[in-house]
């Protein structure tokens, strides 16, 4: 298979990965950048043994480098005014899901969403089966206590 056949079958799993770690405007920025990365440092797609795996933990490392940046920097508030219609509240839920760690929404994600198995998302992230129970253990906890509130 070559690069592009690989890309092509790929393509729509990446995209739906990032759009759930790290929303939809930045989606295909992300997987962009991994898939250009990926062919400038390792040579192709082709030449990886397994290239879902490795793109899904490159994806999920991205928006990590990216949530690292953000956090960083400081936030710029937007100006007061405008009509308040325009900035409706999101769905809670919907919030909180995505204030939860980049792992812990990846786990969520690929669990609850892709139906993948533990050990399967612990294929797809780089970790052990252990390690995303606890991920997804820690953002239930999470959800629980602010929708207690």
């Amino acid at each position: 298979m070559n690069d592009e056949a690989i890309y092509r079958s790929l393509a729509a799993d990446l995209t739906r990965y990032a759009t759930a770690l790290a929303g939809p405007d930045e989606a295909a920025d992300i997987v962009a950048t991994v898939v250009t990365r990926t062919l400038a440092r390792r040579g192709g797609l082709a030449g990886l043994r397994e290239p879902r795996p490795y793109l899904m933990r490159a994806v999920l490392n991205e928006v990590r480098s990216r949530h690292r940046t953000r956090t960083r920097r400081p936030l710029v508030t937007l100006a007061e005014g405008g009509d308040p219609a325009v900035w409706e509240e999101p769905d809670l839920v919907l919030e909180l899901v995505e204030d939860l760690p980049p792992r812990q929404r990846a786990a969520a994600f690929l669990v609850y969403w892709q139906g993948c198995t533990p050990t399967e998302a612990a294929d797809l992230m780089g970790c052990r089966p252990g390690t995303v129970r606890r991920y997804l253990h820690l953002a239930r906890r999470k959800l629980e206590e602010a929708l207690r509130e």
